[in-house]
């Protein structure tokens, strides 16, 4: 019993950063509840689901049929998602490759110690200037490209890769990071789905090189409101770690509403001997549009422990938010702080982002 209610209070304790600005969201959302239903179509292109902007084209054009914009991009999205095939020889239904440029203020370019020094029983470790990270501005390139082949109706495998490369003039530095994935995308029934995904990545710094598997499958679930959609998820994840396998529980929600779109998940992991890895996570998001522009909020919070620091158990409390802004439609600006508390002292820090992300400065398709 004493474990479940510290479990539970650990929980709430989660939870609440988030649920405020979800429950902001949600409130202002509802002061747009009588808008014209046709107000979705905006909103639902700031969705992360393609699933849900598929369902408010598809109720905006069952409401007010005729509107040729509207009907060439149902059908359109309709043919990448699968749906006009008739279940014979699978066909290419979307494929694009990407070359795109890196702009971007890395609070730990190498991989190194964030802490420069930091207190343990008896005295103060102070890291070694060779291996304290390194800070400042990363240019360079990205390259992605992705295909999808559609196998049956509304059945679809998503095969995606992408390499990029950074460097810091200020301490004449590389970065590279790259990552593979594998999924398939299954219609069920009505508006149900289940999909299964594979993914890889690879980091290389000057000083830590790391590698991550994932193994997922997840079932989600739409279901219209008044003028409103959501999609609700749940999904399981076999996720690598340094001490071996873990396994973790995700349930999800995403709306849309006339003015806003919202997203909530918390995440559930399993402990793993001796590794200090995630345990419990939630995280939230609100988007909006304001001034021609879309404008997206998220706040995350996140607890880690097992494992020891210099025979001391290690406890991690990470929270994070961050703002991203459409500077163009296909140039975003995002600016983030990440704070970390610990029980070990190396993994006390603070940590400030910033980034132009750029979505299709050259693009083939």
């Amino acid at each position: 019993m004493e474990t479940v209610c510290l479990t539970r209070m650990r929980l709430r304790d989660l939870i609440r950063p988030a649920g405020l600005l979800l429950v902001a969201g949600l409130l202002t959302s509802a002061a747009a509840a009588a808008a014209d239903p046709v107000q979705l179509i905006g909103t639902a292109g700031l969705a992360h689901s393609e699933r849900l902007r598929l369902r408010a084209w598809g109720d905006a054009l069952a409401r007010v049929p005729g509107q040729p914009g509207l009907t060439q991009r149902m059908r359109l999205e309709m043919t990448r998602q699968g749906y006009f095939h008739d279940g014979g020889r699978p066909e290419i239904t979307d494929h694009q490759l990407q070359v795109r440029p890196l702009i971007a203020y890395d609070g730990n370019i190498n991989g190194g110690v964030l802490q420069s020094s930091f207190a343990i029983p008896g005295g103060v470790l102070v890291a070694d200037p060779a291996w304290r990270a390194k800070a400042g501005i990363v240019m360079g390139a990205g390259a992605g490209g992705a295909v999808r082949l559609a196998w049956g109706t509304g059945r679809v495998i998503d095969l995606a890769g992408g390499l990029e490369g950074g460097w810091s003039p200020q301490h004449r530095l590389w970065r590279l990071d790259a990552s593979l994935s594998l999924c398939a995308r299954n219609h069920i029934s009505g508006w149900s789905f289940l999909d299964f995904c594979a993914a890889g990545s690879r980091s290389w710094r000057q000083l830590d090189n790391s590698t991550s598997h994932r193994l997922s499958v997840r079932g989600s679930q739409l279901l219209a409101g008044r003028n409103s959609l959501h999609e609700l998820g749940a999904g399981l994840e076999r996720v690598s770690t340094r001490g071996g396998p873990q396994s973790r529980l995700t349930l999800s929600a995403e709306s849309v509403f006339s003015r806003a779109v919202t997203d909530f998940s918390v995440t559930l992991g399993a402990p793993v001997d001796g590794t200090t890895v995630l345990r419990q996570r939630v995280s939230a998001g609100y988007g909006w549009i304001a001034g021609g522009r879309s404008w997206r909020l998220d706040v995350s919070h996140q607890r880690l422990n097992g494992g020891a620091f210099l025979q001391t158990p290690r406890i991690d409390q990470v929270s994070g938010a961050g703002l991203t802004i459409a500077l163009r439609p296909d140039i975003d600006l995002r600016l983030g702080v990440l704070r970390s508390r610990s029980t070990a002292g190396i993994a006390n820090y603070r940590q400030i982002t910033a980034d132009l992300r750029f979505s299709s400065w050259s693009s083939a398709r």
